[in-house]
């Protein structure tokens, strides 16, 4: 295994990749982690580690974009937030406990999940495959209704799931994480975490289900949701991590990591903010990597 550096979460200023971050934990002001990952380390083959030493916390009350290129890890490191995958080293809490020592029931009371896609290998209805989302909890009065109707499916609720379009099953599997994360308090100090949400919706879809899930996090819920899309991470998210060859290499609030000399290295494309302004979000215009190489003397970016 090479050489990696130790990251962590940085309150105060985004690094350049492959810079070590400071951590949060000792800042006063940090709210209390809802879900950490402590030095892990993965791979799918044992001599081909995916992540490396990563660290981060998951705080209540923000939406938290976990963005980087293809290949980088994103949808690993989810599943080994979500406790699917073990880490070959490292540990994951859920609330200050260890993952691997909690029931299935007990994560569903607390962490939710919206995949890439999901399969459905019977004819299930919508309503049948947001209701799952209660499977594992007690009955709540109006906890489907509820999602059903807050992603625009209470029109399709009776149709099956496997003829909808992707985008529309999409939906189906953010209401079905909403009816579980869903309490008669709110949704307190739980998580979410979704992998590319909403890469298939169309842009009100999309825009719906992002201020969804800010809304979610003004009741307390951490959200950690995987995007692409640097403009819409610059619109929403309030902390961004960026994971580049299986290390964690900035995090911090979205100012401090949205920046050109942050994000150039790693996406290999030049980055122009059409909105500078300080303390307005930035709205990137995006130029092809052969401009980056030009200006940088014919080198292509690390």
């Amino acid at each position: 295994m090479r050489k990696v550096m130790e990251p962590g979460i940085d309150q105060q200023e985004a690094r350049l990749p492959h810079r070590p971050i400071t951590s949060l934990s000792g800042a006063s002001t940090a709210p209390k982690p809802l879900l950490a990952a402590e030095d892990v380390c993965f791979g799918y083959q044992a001599d081909q580690p995916l992540l490396e030493k990563v660290s981060l916390t998951l705080a209540p009350g923000r939406v938290t974009a976990l963005i980087g290129p293809n290949a980088a890890g994103k949808s690993t490191l989810i599943r080994i937030l979500l406790g699917q995958l073990s880490p070959w080293q490292g540990v994951v809490r859920l609330g200050g406990r260890d993952i691997a020592g909690l029931a299935p029931p007990q994560r569903a009371r607390w962490l939710s999940y919206v995949p890439q896609r999901g399969g459905c290998g019977f004819a299930f209805t919508v309503r049948q495959v947001v209701t799952m989302g209660r499977h594992a909890l007690p009955y709540l009065p109006g906890a489907v209704e509820e999602a059903l109707g807050a992603c625009d499916l209470l029109g399709v609720q009776e149709k099956v799931f496997a003829q909808l379009s992707i985008g529309q099953q999409q939906l189906v599997l953010l209401a079905r994480a909403m009816a579980q994360a869903a309490d008669r308090e709110g949704p307190g100090a739980k998580a979410m975490l979704l992998d590319e949400p909403a890469s298939a919706m169309d842009p009100w879809h999309v825009h719906r289900t992002m201020g969804l899930l800010a809304e979610q996090t003004r009741r307390g819920m951490g959200v950690l949701i995987v995007l692409h899309d640097l403009n819409l991470t610059a619109r929403y998210a309030d902390d961004v991590w960026i994971l580049h060859e299986g290390r964690l290499i900035a995090a911090g609030p979205w100012d401090k990591v949205l920046r050109p000399e942050v994000l150039e290295p790693v996406y290999r494309v030049r980055l122009t903010p059409l909105i500078q302004s300080p303390g307005k979000r930035p709205l990137f215009a995006v130029e092809p990597a052969d401009t980056l190489e030009a200006a940088s003397g014919g080198e292509s970016p690390g």
